[in-house]
């Protein structure tokens, strides 16, 4: 089983681009899954307001049903959504076919790069994706910082988390110390496929990787744009899988609080025998 890791620009404002970029990689390469940055299909933008959707829509996403169709290829490509509230929500989504799956990002972020608060709605509802007897949970960005959705994961069979981002290199270093925590932790591979380019004001770090189970990188790609064809053997996934152990769960909910009693130093006492 083949899995391609696409690190690639988004270019903001020219789906259009983007689309017929992804397609080039799609048509030219065989391959069971495609994997695309976070917000990939729109470029990075900091006003997700700014997004044509219908356009984008007609540009990109009804052509991606179509080419996964035509090609047989999952395609996982991060892209935001437009609720029917009015609401916005980062997204992954999954192409299989004709059909469109659509995994919400749950931990919003808000720093010197952008406020995602300010742009979306949180989602909440894990997602995990089958193909050829493996399975694949979803994340996006800082969702692989919860440690509870990791356990969930490797918990309920999953045999891998695919994780896609749009960070700058400075967040991937601490990002990808805790991506390769996870990793050893849940005793369960990471495929982390981050975005490249300045289409947002900011260097997007690129860097992605493949991390397997002891933490250690399998494939990595450089800062610009990348592509890494991971090759899976699906009976040693498996085994993996079936030799993870359960992590413990530890209950804290009883507890010690002790209040620390403040007291006056004595100026007269005698002085420390050790430093005089």
């Amino acid at each position: 089983m083949k899995v391609t890791l696409v690190q690639s620009r988004g270019i903001v404002g020219d789906t259009k681009v983007n689309y017929f970029k992804a397609k080039m990689r799609i048509s030219n390469v065989e391959s069971d899954i495609f994997v695309f940055p976070e917000m990939y299909m729109s470029g990075y933008v900091k006003d997700v307001k700014s997004v044509n959707f219908p356009t984008m829509k007609t540009l990109a996403i009804d052509p991606l049903k179509e080419l996964s169709h035509y090609s047989g290829a999952t395609v996982i490509c991060g892209c935001p959504t437009k609720n029917e509230d009015d609401t916005y929500s980062d997204c992954a989504l999954v192409f299989d076919g004709r059909k469109t799956y659509t995994y919400a990002k749950m931990a919003l972020r808000a720093d010197n790069v952008t406020d995602e608060t300010a742009n979306y709605v949180p989602g909440s509802e894990p997602m995990i994706i089958s193909r050829n007897g493996l399975s694949f949970g979803l994340a996006v960005g800082h969702d692989i910082l919860i440690s509870d959705l990791c356990r969930f994961y490797a918990e309920n069979g999953t045999d891998m988390i695919i994780c896609i981002s749009a960070l700058t290199a400075e967040q991937m270093e601490p990002f990808m110390k805790v991506a390769r925590a996870r990793a050893i932790e849940f005793s369960i591979p990471i495929l982390v496929c981050n975005m490249t380019g300045n289409d947002s004001g900011v260097e997007m770090g690129g860097l992605s990787a493949f991390i397997g189970i002891d933490g250690e990188y399998i494939e990595s790609c450089t800062s610009g744009s990348d592509v890494r064809e991971i090759r899976l053997d699906p009976e040693e996934i498996k085994a993996q899988t079936a030799a993870r152990k359960s992590i413990p769960k530890f209950d804290l909910s009883d507890h010690k609080r002790i209040e620390m009693e403040t007291v006056e130093a004595d100026p007269n006492a005698p002085a420390c025998p050790l430093f005089g």
